[in-house]
Formats: C-alpha cells, structure tokens, sequence
C-alpha cells in the first residue's frame, strides 16, 4: 500500500498549486463569481484538494518513516574550473522535500487551512471585498506549504517572504480601519527585523557548508546535501565554531519574528484587527508555526551550538510565561487567545532548545487544532454576539450549544487536561525540559517558569470561558440574540474538536508516532508502548494539578456569571496595570520608534535632500548657468568671432613667450 503513495512524493509540487492557481482564478474573475460566494468555493475546493493530497503523501511517508524523499530541479548552474570556492561547480536548485517533518507540517496546514476556508464562507459573507479575501487567503495557504515543502533556505526563504506579505495584506483586510492598518504595518515591520537576521543567517550556512567541498554531481541546495535520501549536511562539522553559534543566534532571531518570541512579540496581539478567520490561519497553521519550523528543520539538518540551545530555551521558556501573564487581564476574547498562541509557541521553541526537536513539533502539531478551535469558536461567539468585549458577554451556553462545547474542548486541551491532546504534547515539553536540565542545570529556572505557564494557561482560558458561557445571561442587555452558527461554521468546530480530543493520542499509533520518533530527540520507538517511571507519573500529576487549579481558580472568580473585581486600595493594582499594559513595551517600543528612528531617519533625510541631492543640484545649476552664459556669446557676428579668435592667440603668445621660460621644470632660465 505504501508504494502508490509513496510515488505521489514525486508530486508533492502540486499540493500548494491548487491554492496557487485558486489565488489566480479568485483574483483576476472573483467579482463574476457572486453565486460561488464571490469565490469562496473556488477556494474552499483547492483547498481540500490540497487538503488529500497532503494527507496522502503524509500517509505515504507514515508507512515509511524516516525516508528522505528530494525532487528538484537545478534553477542555475556554476560550472566548475578546479580551483577556487566551488572546484566542481555549483548549483543552486528548487525542489520538494517530503520527510517526517514536512509530513507533520502537510497535515496541520492542510486540514487547519481547508477548515478556515469553509469556515469563511459564512463568516466574511457580511463583509465587502471577498474576492480579495479569498484570492489573499488562497496565497496564504500556498505560500505556507511552498515553505514546508522547500528543500533548501533560499527556497525556504522566498516562500517565508511570500507568508509575510500575505500577513500583511489579510491583518491588514480592513484597512479603512486605522487600527487595522497600523497594526499590518507594526506586523510587517517587525517581522522584517527577524528576516534580516533570518537572511545574515542563511549567509552564514552557506559560506560555512557550501564552501565544504561537494563533491563532483552533488546539489548544493543551500542548508542540505541529499544524495540517496541521506541528509548529507547532518555529517558535516562547521569550520569555525565561532561563526556556526553566531548563524545559529540569526536564525532563532527569524524565527521569534515569525514566531513571535520575546523581544519581537508586540506583533501579535495587535494582529487580531483582522478577520478571526486569518487569525486562526495565522495563529494554528502558517505564519507563526513558521518560525518553529525553522527552528526544527535547523536543529534536524544543521544542528545548534550549546550557547544557542541556552539562547533558545531561554527564550522559549520567558516568552512563554510573559505572554501568559498578559492574557489573564486581557478582556478582549480574541487577544486572550493571542497572548495563549504566543505562550505555546514559547513551549514549542523551549522543547527545540532542550535537544526534543520532534516533541516541539509534537506540541506544534496538537495545539494547531485546539487553537484552530478556540479562534473559531470565538468567532462564531464574535459573528453573534458582535462584541470581543468579555465582560459584554455571559449566558452563552444557552443558546450557542454546540460552540460552548467546542470551547470548553479547545479550552481544557490547552489546560492540559487528560485525555485530550494538549496533556500529551504539553506533558511531553515539560519532561523534555526536565530531562535535559538534568545536564544542564542552567536550564532549571525554564523549567520552573513552564510549570507555573501551567496554572496560568489554564487560568486565563477558563477565566474567558465562565465569562463568555456561564451565568444566565449577557451583561449587556444590548448585545443581539446569540444563536449557534451555520453549518459552515459548525462543521469546521465539530472537526476540530474531535481532533483537539484525538491528536494527541495518535502519536501513540505505531504509524503516525514513527513520524516523530523518526526524527531528533523523541524518547518513543515506533510501534513500541512508551514506558513511564515514577518520576514520569510524579511530574505529570503535578502538571495536570496545576492545571486543575487554575481551572478551579477561575471558577471561584468569574463561575456562574460572577465578575470578580480588584478593589482599587489593592496592593495588586500596580501588576495588574502593568500586564494591561503589556509590561510598558508596547509604548517603549512606540516611543523608540518616535524619538530614535524617525530622529535618524529625519537626518538621514536632511542627509539626502540637501547633501547628496543638494550637491547634484548645485552642480547641476552651475553648468546650466555657465551653459546659459557661454551661449550668450554665440552672438552670430564673424567680426566678434575674429576678435575671439585674436584674443584667444595673444594670451596664449604671452602664455607661450613670457610664462612658460620662467618656469624652470618646463625649460626656463
């Protein structure tokens, strides 16, 4: 069975040009298409498209795991002269690369985008330019698999570009809104700061590995050698380790742009001006699972020097518990699930750091679908109720069964509650760290600050479930009557919610857990039951009653329609301004950006109006002046030109005759 599937690895090109060729249709004929929903079906129908083919190849490489299966074709060549950088010449290729990692990322893009896509139909349908919606969301979700499937950095790296312009122009989707227009600009600027690090990088890479001597017939494809489906760079050494940690340090910084990480993070939160739809898209699928993608395929072909490691699991574990801190004050639902995105994708990069590649991607794998479904089930909360304020809402349960109950799965999935996938993906992070800070003990104060993530996720989570659901009815009595939503919008939340229960659990099926166990750093033998030890039991029961208490705390706060309000002579008032204020960084950030970059870029202006083009201006004026002043003398009159010409001769006989003697280097006395 495993051999017709295995051959569609030769076709994995065609798995993002179903939404390619969408983006084309939708684009150039989406306003003829008003009874296709403005060609949200077009759309819908690339992407399950794209959607069975990915799960086919992913299939196919579940029955064979750890197979290397490249398919490229060389984009130029450099021939060779014998000597020199390349001795054989080289070449620069693009191509598809289908692995155990590419496998998990085809299956999360995917089904998460086919979902999104259906999702939208009834979603956007009040909104205006959707062929626009549908063509940029088509892109998106080609651009995404383009990267996942790319079998180089350079390649990677296009693609990575294509997923950021495509950010930009969907958080941007309103932009007659200021707040959405200035938030796709923050998106786009700060995540060009992580892409020139990400860029530096690949520079790095290619100067170290490609300069190592290939040899004759090898394709150099920018951050791997494949040659009989051996990922050859994984058996190099770096020639300068200096360099190789410093090329490790410009990579994590791409990917906490993308991944929005500590200190590029303020990116995020603001994103959500788009339409819920793109932050699901954005926050389970595509844009932020970018980075830990990166981070996973560097860890897997290149490796990471130790100093990067610390770098990366400090990082991840700080990110994780500061942008859970901010999400238990937040009262908008949808930047409550934010701050949780970029909190799990602190889990995810600490789990990379501590040497668990596979499980970071574990977790990424099962927190795509219970964030898929907590962003769409607060959108179908939004599209009723038409507010994102938490303390408008209340008693929602009553009339929006089916999205409560979706929530609370998306919710308790992400508390870490047996059985469903996030206790599997998360428990696995936390035991990843703590073996690791075994040998490490630097990694120790990670290790703590991702338990206490765990009462806090849980927290906040419940914290905006009792608000929205709970009680008897909305505490604003102005709000419209909420019902459960189409069944476009239904649909997508019953798939997902099964698959938030399920996800977890399938790494445990000998064939799909072999993908994971194939790649770096997962403890499990495909088709071989995990074993457990006291300590593995001991740390669990402790996670899992974090997260219990956090649940319980937020149901003695806000349960039953209680809101529990901090009196102002509190000594917890400062904290609670300070995370509302998301720690003064967002305004530290805004404040740089006035007084230092506008001030160096107004000098630098002043720079090239007045000295570089003052200077070719001036220059410019003068010979026009003289050009204007020399015609003036062609007067047209023979008699004037001959006593030019008589001047002309007498100044240069006294040159000749009087100056030239009495210069001793020409001849002179």
């Amino acid at each position: 069975m495993s051999g017709p599937l295995n051959a569609l690895f030769a076709w994995a090109f065609l798995v993002p040009l179903g939404p390619t060729l969408a983006f084309v249709v939708v684009g150039l004929f989406g306003r003829r298409m008003q009874r296709l929903e403005w060609g949200g079906w077009v759309a819908v129908g690339a992407a399950f498209v794209a959607m069975v083919l990915g799960v086919l190849i992913a299939i196919g490489e579940m029955l064979s795991p750890g197979t290397y299966t490249d398919r490229n074709i060389a984009w130029f060549t450099l021939p060779g002269n014998g000597t020199g950088t390349f001795p054989h010449g080289f070449s620069l290729v693009m191509g598809t690369l289908v692995d155990p990692l590419s496998a998990i990322m085809l299956i999360v893009v995917t089904v998460v985008g086919f979902l999104v896509m259906l999702y939208s139909i009834s979603y956007m349908r009040r909104d205006a330019g959707l062929p626009r919606y549908y063509a940029e969301l088509s892109l998106f979700l080609a651009s995404m698999l383009g990267l996942v499937l790319a079998d180089n950095l350079l390649q990677f790296f296009l693609f990575w570009e294509l997923v950021g312009v495509c950010s930009y122009f969907l958080i941007g989707f309103y932009y007659q809104r200021p707040a959405a227009a200035s938030a796709a600009k923050e998106a786009f600027l700060v995540t060009r700061v992580g892409d020139v690090l990400f860029l530096g990088g690949i520079f790095i890479y290619f100067q170290q590995f490609a300069t190592a001597g290939p040899a004759p017939g090898w394709a150099a494809s920018g951050f791997l050698f494949v040659h009989h489906g051996i990922p050859f760079l994984a058996l190099l050494h770096p020639s300068n380790p200096t360099l190789f940690t410093v090329a490790g340090l410009l990579i994590l910084g791409g990917a906490a742009g993308k991944s929005a990480q500590f200190p590029l993070d303020v990116w995020l939160p603001d994103a959500m001006e788009g339409p819920t739809t793109v932050s699901a898209l954005i926050h389970a699928a595509t844009m932020v699972a970018a980075g830990v993608y990166l981070l996973a395929i560097t860890s897997v072909f290149i490796g990471f020097s130790s100093t990067d490691l610390l770098v990366i699991v400090a990082i991840g574990g700080f990110t994780a518990f500061w942008a859970a801190s901010m999400a238990m004050v937040n009262r908008d639902i949808k930047r409550v699930i934010a701050y949780s995105t970029v909190s799990q994708l602190g889990y995810m990069v600490l789990a990379i750091g501590a040497g668990f590649t596979m499980v970071g991607l574990y977790h990424l794998f099962t927190h795509a679908f219970f964030k898929a479904l907590l962003f769409l089930a607060a959108g179908a909360v939004i599209h009723a109720v038409e507010t994102q304020d938490l303390f408008k809402m209340g008693g929602l349960r009553k009339t929006m069964k089916i999205t409560s109950i979706g929530f609370l799965i998306g919710g308790l999935s992400l508390a870490g509650i047996p059985p469903l996938a996030g206790f599997f993906s998360k428990d696995d992070v936390l035991s990843s760290v703590y073996t690791a800070a075994q040998t490490h003990p630097l990694y120790w104060p990670f290790y703590v600050l991702a338990l206490l993530t765990v009462f806090m996720t849980a927290y906040y989570i419940f914290r905006v479930w009792f608000l929205t659901f709970s009680g008897e009815h909305p505490r604003d009595p102005t709000l419209p009557h909420a019902h459960d939503a189409p069944w476009t919008m239904t649909v997508p939340i019953v798939v997902l919610s099964a698959l938030a229960v399920l996800a977890g659990a399938l790494v445990f099926v000998p064939q799909f857990g072999g993908l994971f166990a194939a790649g770096v750093g997962f403890p499990a033998t495909p088709g071989v039951p995990p074993t457990y030890t006291t300590t593995d039991i001991l740390l669990s029961s402790l996670s899992v009653g974090l997260g219990v208490g956090g649940i319980l705390t937020a149901y003695v706060l806000w349960g039953n329609g209680r809101v529990f309000a901090l009196p102002e002579s509190s000594g917890a008032q400062p904290i609670r301004r300070l995370l509302l204020e998301r720690y003064y960084v967002k305004v530290g950030v805004d404040w740089f950006g006035r007084r230092v970059v506008y001030t160096v870029a107004r000098f630098f202006d002043f720079v090239d109006e007045y000295v570089i083009d003052g200077t070719i201006h001036g220059f410019e004026r003068l010979f026009s002046d003289l050009s204007i002043r020399l015609r003036r003398i062609q007067s047209g009159i023979v008699l004037d030109y001959a006593a030019y010409v008589i001047v002309g001769l007498a100044v240069f006989l006294v040159f000749l005759y009087l100056i030239v003697p009495a210069i001793p280097a020409l001849g002179g006395g």
